[in-house]
């Protein structure tokens, strides 16, 4: 364990410290964290990041040893900790492909480590490392040369009172510098030895010490303030990036595009939550160095393409590159490659495609990702040509969710002719042609609506004799289904040709007609009554051979049938005509001789009745 510093021997060495004051501009960055060893006995570790390149040799000799302070939440110094450094790690990681390592940014990382007793008080400690000063260089603050930097980490007493805990630890150290142009992915997240949930955001970091007192021991006491930011940066701000840096609160994904060569100073802070609560922070400062990389390899295409077309042709601007793989953003797709260097793809609908460019050579390969806009597309959107029975409807068109104006014309059968989907009900053959427009595009695209007619026709005729009809159906339409129903039963056509029925019954006939696609039905309701009536039974007739009234016989009858039968006499009794023997219609005559002109009687039998009268014979 380190010294153990009273307040009384701290002034002591505070005195001869204070003779050794290094003015200092190589300060990149640096934490504080802490780990619970057992009871009150902790292990702080604090983390300095050095400029190797551009620090005063004599500042960082004088970092041989650091004092980390510990206050009361009131900024009351209890304890003063000092303690040597161990050997420097060189952060040489690089967060690009085929890129020349500049001989300009050079960091060096310190670690020391103090194993204390923090007895529990009311309000917990306050953790404090204090240094200046701040590359002279640095972008976005203001006096970077005069302001130096404050690390510290808050130990509550919740930590002692409700289960230790051990501050959470950033997995790795960023990368030493940053290429200018070029997307910056870092995962910047943090892990955790009590298995507490981490969230991050981006603070502004600290400052502390000056250049006349550049290595305050102890350091100042708490509250502390940030840095002065430089316009137009500021906490959302923190390199003028295009995207702007920005850390994913869940992942702790850290992400920039860098537009301007220079040096930032950037805060990343983890915040510790136990069953829901914050229970503590651990902030990391660190300067950001943007260069003018040197590329071996650089992959490069549009970005951005917007489209109305389906179809696009890349155009290629990497260079250094002896092999290309195109991935074309299609989800679930094994097959939306290319190895060409400027492929054609074409996309299969409207949409956003996040399209990724891996080239190499023999020593590296590099990647980058751009998106691709289909803002219209040629495949068909009116829907499919289509066969329909007359007197059905269907939709038209796809389903979309996007944002197109839609016209269908004609208008004609449909129920709105601006949807994305009318619905059409067509009695007669028909084109469509569907028109959509977009901010941008105008596409068109064209169905046709077949519509199918089945016609279930058919013609019946009823002949009637005393009793009954006989029923026969003609102009029947061929087609490949025929079935028949009589009062919803169905028969067959052959015993239902020729089929008699009673008078004054009503009957139903129906057709159903199907051409294996559409059907139609047709009905026909019926009663079969007497086709036949006296309508005029004349009372004189003129045989003279003039072809006119030449034979005696009566409208609306036939003779010669069971059903009626015509006697005629004279006078005297005697039978002139019988039509069961001698035809349908006197012609004035018996036995082949012309008969007396004059009166004759005449009883006419129709069905069950019997009419009598007399008629005139005249020549």
């Amino acid at each position: 364990m380190p010294p153990f510093v009273t307040k009384q021997a701290l002034l002591l060495v505070l005195f001869l410290l204070a003779t050794a004051k290094l003015m200092a501009t190589h300060v990149v960055g640096g934490d504080i964290t802490y780990r619970h060893m057992a009871k009150d006995s902790f292990e702080i570790t604090l983390t300095l990041y050095i400029d190797c390149i551009n620090g005063n040799p004599a500042a960082i000799s004088g970092d041989t040893n650091a004092m980390v302070g510990v206050f009361d939440t009131a900024g009351n110094l209890q304890y003063g900790y000092l303690k040597y450094r161990g050997l420097p790690q060189r952060i040489n990681s690089v967060n690009y492909n085929c890129v020349q390592p500049p001989s300009n940014a050079c960091v060096d990382k310190y670690i020391y480590t103090y194993l204390v007793r923090l007895p529990y008080i009311n309000g917990g400690y306050i953790l404090t490392y204090q240094r200046c000063c701040r590359n002279n260089s640095i972008t976005n603050i203001v006096n970077p040369g005069q302001t130096g930097a404050t690390y510290w980490a808050y130990l509550p007493d919740t930590v002692q009172t409700k289960g230790y805990n051990s501050s959470a630890i950033f997995k790795t150290v960023p990368p030493n510098f940053l290429c200018n142009n070029r997307d910056f992915i870092y995962d910047h997240s943090a892990t955790d030895a009590d298995g507490d949930s981490l969230a991050y955001e981006l603070y502004t970091p600290y400052i502390g010490a000056d250049q006349f007192n550049n290595l305050p021991r102890p350091p100042s006491r708490p509250p502390y303030v940030g840095v002065i930011w430089q316009a137009p940066y500021d906490v959302n701000n923190m390199m003028n990036g295009l995207p702007e840096l920005n850390i994913n609160a869940k992942t702790g994904l850290l992400t920039v595009k860098p537009r301007n060569v220079g040096q930032y100073v950037v805060g990343i802070l983890t915040k510790e939550f136990r069953k829901g609560v914050l229970i503590n922070l651990s902030r990391r400062d660190f300067q950001f160095n943007v260069l003018l990389c040197q590329f071996n390899l650089v992959t490069s295409f549009t970005n951005n393409i917007k489209t109305c077309s389906d179809t696009v042709t890349f155009m290629n601007n990497s260079f250094g590159a002896t092999s290309y793989l195109w991935d074309f953003g299609i989800a679930n797709s094994t097959i939306d490659t290319s190895t060409l260097k400027e492929p054609t793809f074409i996309f299969p609908r409207p949409g956003s495609y996040a399209v990724k460019l891996k080239i190499g050579n023999a020593n590296c390969t590099d990647s980058t990702t751009a998106i691709v806009n289909i803002l219209s597309d040629t495949i068909r959107f009116a829907g499919n040509d289509t066969v329909l029975c007359k007197g059905s409807s269907i939709v038209l068109g796809v389903f979309d969710t996007t944002q197109y104006k839609y016209t269908w014309r004609p208008s004609l059968f449909l129920n709105d002719s601006t949807l994305a989907q009318p619905r059409s009900t067509p009695t007669q053959n028909i084109q469509y042609i569907a028109t959509r427009k977009s901010e941008y595009c105008t596409n068109t695209d064209t169905v046709n609506i077949n519509v199918n007619e089945v016609n279930a026709y058919f013609a019946t005729k009823l002949e009637s004799n005393c009793t009954d009809a006989t029923l026969f159906i003609d102009s029947v339409k061929p087609y490949k289904y025929l079935d028949w129903f009589l009062n919803n039963t169905a028969i067959e056509l052959k015993n239902l040709e020729g089929r008699k029925f009673p008078f004054h019954t009503p009957y139903t006939i129906q057709l159903v007609a199907n051409d294996s696609f559409c059907s139609d039905t047709l009905v026909k309701n019926f009663i079969p009554t007497q086709t036949d009536s006296i309508t005029l039974i004349p009372n004189i007739f003129t045989p003279n051979g003039d072809s006119k009234n030449d034979c005696f016989q009566i409208r609306g009858i036939q003779l010669g049938n069971e059903c009626t039968s015509l006697i005629i006499f004279n006078r005297w009794g005697h039978v002139m005509f019988d039509s069961s023997k001698d035809g349908i219609c006197w012609n004035g005559t018996y036995a082949g001789n012309k008969a007396i002109p004059g009166v004759y009687f005449y009883i006419l039998k129709y069905r069950d009745k019997d009419y009598h009268g007399t008629i005139t014979l005249i020549y």
